[in-house]
């Protein structure tokens, strides 16, 4: 296999259409159809089927897209080292967290950033849960500040520190003298946010579902929907610290700190994409930008 037909072959398999990909491209059709002719010969097998409403990948074509993936991401990763070894910056890094905790350290992140590489440029994504690990998985994402999942195969997780989970009623909502555990939570009604992609909250992950037998009564994509819902009395709405700053009017609510529950907020990456000069940076900005709002006596993140 040549790496031109490789890069063919994704751009067909992305643009879903042997045309699209050849306007994308800026190569006559019949070229690009003789060169995954040649690919399809060098494999022994069809990698598309070609029908009236454009072509879809085989089952041969699905294995060889995930290991081009790969083999694009080692090769960009390959650039990346090269050019930190000869001083120069990459275009390029990303890096994603939950909506809450990015307003504390996109901005401090960036400006730290910004002052060791000028010309670089950095794409920071909000999201929750499987969308920030789905990220790690596809490439989109470089480094993610994320809750851990019991789902999340091929990605290394460093735990940051253990963020303090509070249950919140509006005024004049009943509620309890005092909170310490899931089992406390019984009889509730809960709002809880979804981990985006999936259908559990991190809620749900973090009290083992159906072990506790919680009421989950409404479901939401953001925390901000979550506490209008309990602003208006209909639930109860159980938060990590950080989404606290969401609530403007947070002194009139009430708040109850589940001691025996926190939420371990941990940096993860790709265990198969490795790491890179740029990224060991970025992780260490962002570690020392955590310790400036989380902080507990033992020197590790955490408050």
């Amino acid at each position: 296999m040549e790496s031109r037909q490789l890069r063919y072959f994704c751009e067909i398999a992305e643009a879903g259409s042997f045309t699209a990909a050849a306007a994308r491209l800026r190569v006559a059709q019949p070229a690009l159809s003789r060169q995954i002719a040649s690919l399809e010969r060098d494999l022994g097998a069809p990698v598309f089927l070609r029908g009236p409403g454009g072509i879809k990948l085989t089952s041969h074509g699905e294995i060889l897209l995930r290991h081009a993936d790969a083999m694009r991401v080692h090769a960009a990763r390959a650039r990346e080292e090269i050019s930190a070894s000869l001083g120069q910056t990459p275009g390029w890094i990303s890096f994603g967290t939950a909506p809450a905790l990015g307003r504390l350290i996109f901005g401090p992140v960036a400006e730290v950033m910004a002052a060791r590489y000028p010309e670089l440029c950095i794409s920071f994504v909000e999201g929750v849960g499987a969308s920030l690990l789905n990220g790690l998985s596809d490439g989109t994402l470089d480094l993610a500040l994320t809750s851990r999942s019991a789902y999340a195969p091929g990605v290394a997780f460093k735990k940051l520190f253990s963020e303090p989970v509070y249950l919140v009623a509006a005024p004049g909502q009943e509620m309890p003298t005092s909170v310490s555990g899931w089992e406390d939570l019984r009889g509730m009604p809960l709002v809880v946010t979804n981990q985006q992609t999936t259908v559990a909250s991190w809620v749900e992950e973090l009290s083992g579902r159906t072990q506790s037998a919680l009421d989950f009564r409404y479901r939401v994509e953001s925390s901000q929907a979550a506490i209008d819902i309990m602003r208006r009395g209909l639930a109860y709405a159980v938060l990590p610290q950080s989404t606290m700053q969401d609530i403007r009017d947070i002194q009139s609510f009430q708040l109850a700190r589940l001691t025996e529950v926190s939420l371990d907020r941990n940096l993860a990456q790709s265990r198969e994409r490795g790491s890179a000069p740029l990224i060991d940076v970025l992780r260490d900005v962002v570690e020392a930008e955590v310790r400036r709002h989380f902080h507990d006596e033992s020197g590790a993140c955490g408050r």
